[in-house]
C-alpha cells in the first residue's frame, strides 16, 4: 500500500478548521438579534469569522466563514440561502486573510492592506447577498433594504474583530506561536 506523502490537511489543520467553524456557528446562531428588514439578522458571528480571517489567514477564514455560516443557514429558517452564503463566506474570509497577510514594511501599511482585505469583503458581501435575494426574489428592488443591515453587519463586524485581531495577533507574537494555517 502506497501513502501519499503531501497530504492536503493535517489532524492539527483538521482540528483548528473544526474549532474554527464551531466558533463562527455559535457565535452566529446563539449571539443575534433579528434585523428590522427583508427577515435579515444582526450576529457576532461576523466578528468571530473577521478575527479568525485576520488572525490565522486566507484558508481559516475562507473555510471558518464560509462553513460556518452555512451550517447556521442549514440549522434555521435560512436553508436555501445556505449555498449563497457558503459561497460569499468564503470570498469574504479568503480576501480578509489574504489582505491581512500581506508583507507590509510598517504598521502604516499593514493598516492599509488589512483595511483593502475588509473593503474588499464589504463589497462581496453586500453585492453578493444583493444579487442573491434578486435570484431568490425575483425582484431587483426589494434587495435593497438589505444594503444597510448587512452594512452594519460589517461595520459592527470589523470595530470589534480589529482590535480583538491586534491583542491576539500581538499575543501570540510574545509566544512565538505561528498563526497562519
Amino acid at each position: 500500500m502506497t501513502t501519499n506523502s503531501k497530504q492536503k490537511f493535517n489532524a492539527k489543520e483538521i482540528a483548528m478548521y473544526g474549532l474554527f467553524i464551531a466558533l463562527v456557528y455559535v457565535a452566529t446562531r446563539f449571539i443575534n438579534i433579528p434585523g428590522p428588514t427583508s427577515g435579515g439578522l444582526f450576529h457576532l458571528g461576523n466578528v468571530m469569522f473577521f478575527t479568525i480571517a485576520m488572525v490565522f489567514g486566507k484558508k481559516a477564514g475562507a473555510i471558518s466563514g464560509g462553513i460556518g455560516m452555512a451550517l447556521f443557514d442549514l440549522t434555521s429558517a435560512w436553508v436555501v440561502w445556505a449555498p449563497f452564503t457558503l459561497i460569499i463566506r468564503f470570498i469574504m474570509g479568503y480576501a480578509i486573510g489574504t489582505w491581512s497577510f500581506k508583507e507590509a514594511n510598517s504598521k502604516k501599511q499593514s493598516i492599509f492592506y488589512t483595511g483593502i482585505g475588509l473593503a474588499l469583503a464589504f463589497i462581496t458581501m453586500i453585492l453578493g447577498y444583493y444579487i442573491t435575494e434578486g435570484i431568490l426574489y425575483g425582484n431587483w428592488i426589494v434587495p435593497l433594504q438589505s444594503i444597510w443591515g448587512n452594512t452594519m453587519q460589517c461595520i459592527v463586524g470589523t470595530v470589534i474583530a480589529v482590535p480583538v485581531s491586534v491583542a491576539l495577533k500581538a499575543g501570540f507574537k510574545v509566544r512565538h506561536i505561528k498563526t497562519e494555517i
